[in-house]
């Protein structure tokens, strides 16, 4: 039973999470968006490309539980390119939903936006120390 069970949930939990980030992606055009901003039109082809390429890849990889040995240069370039990216995404999310003006005015906060953006910037960082410090080290 077990067998036939695993196999089940990690399908439905794949496409679940996919078609949700698939969504996500394709409702806030974030893809559109960030070519508007770096005004890069002319490599769309390669935006999509690359998109596509890179879940595959990382699929992949997650999938068969291979590990790229990589030198700490090139793990530090990595991890600020994917750094990098992900700044620009939860800027763009933020900026399409407008998240911490809508925050304020559904809690009524609006004289306490700074301690609202202080609070998350203080998550993300002690977030971020906690895995890079505590966690990653097992």
């Amino acid at each position: 039973m077990k067998y036939i069970l695993l196999p089940f949930m990690g399908i439905s939990a794949g496409l679940t999470v996919g078609g949700a980030l698939a969504a996500f992606v394709t409702l806030l055009d974030f893809i559109p968006r960030l070519i508007q901003l770096t005004n890069t039109r002319k490599y769309i082809k390669l935006y999509q490309n690359l998109y596509a390429l890179g879940g595959l890849l990382i699929s992949l990889l997650y999938f068969f539980n291979y590990g790229l040995k990589l030198s700490r240069i090139i793990s530090m370039l990595v991890s600020f390119i994917m750094g990098v990216f992900t700044g620009l995404f939860s800027s763009a999310l933020a900026e399409v939903l407008n998240v911490i003006p809508v925050l304020s005015k559904k809690f009524k906060l609006k004289h306490n936006l700074k301690y609202i953006v202080f609070a998350m910037l203080l998550g993300k960082v002690s977030g971020s120390l906690w895995y890079w410090l505590v966690l990653n080290k097992r």
